[in-house]
């Protein structure tokens, strides 16, 4: 009886981690028409409202794979990243926000720029960054490419790049909030290697 219930027991946990995978990998849709007015209206005269409403336009945490209805949105966002880039260093949190969560529907160039602009959020608002690191942590496979994004950047100049590295642990040593401290930590130490 025992191990029939152990069998029975095994199997719902089985067929619950089953439905669970399930329900992260379906499909989410995007109102790509309403992302690319919204965004329009938020790069002319942007403000914390058109961010939010552009939040609530963005899917969660889930990263979108079919972004092919989406280019021209995506592309519009591309073309001008600067002025969310500007709202994201005046330390905008809604603007913060959406930084993180245009991860959902980012690919390759946009996303390298997304990279460029969060990373250097880590001198600014270190606390702000790892606050919306910590809730789209799944929308990362690793964080070097956020941490340093400078790399790139400073190529030539390995006293820029160092100078940036320790700009940014120093930073985030900063930050003492008990719930940031893990991933404050895992983020020093990847900085420390690059």
């Amino acid at each position: 009886m025992n191990q029939r219930m152990t069998v029975f027991c095994l199997f719902g946990w089985i067929l619950l981690a089953a439905l669970n995978a399930n329900a992260q990998t379906t499909a989410v849709s995007v109102d790509w028409k309403g992302l690319e007015e919204a965004w329009h209206a938020y790069y002319s005269a942007p403000t914390e409202e058109g961010a939010d409403k552009i939040l609530k336009l963005l899917p969660g945490t889930v990263k979108i794979i079919d972004i092919k209805d989406g280019f021209v949105a995506i592309n519009a966002i591309q073309d001008h990243l600067s002025v969310l880039e500007g709202e994201i260093y005046s330390g905008n949190p809604n603007a913060i926000k959406l930084g993180f969560r245009l991860y959902t529907i980012s690919y390759g160039a946009l996303e390298v720029a997304l990279n460029k602009v969060i990373g250097n959020l880590i001198s600014f608002f270190p606390r702000l960054f790892l606050e919306e690191l910590s809730i789209h942590r799944d929308l990362f496979f690793t964080l070097e490419p956020i941490l340093g994004s400078f790399v790139r950047e400073m190529a030539i100049d390995p006293n820029a790049q160092e100078l940036e590295k320790n700009l940014r642990i120093k930073s985030l040593e900063s930050v003492e909030e008990k719930p940031l401290k893990a991933l404050r930590n895992e983020c020093i130490k990847i900085l420390k290697k690059l």
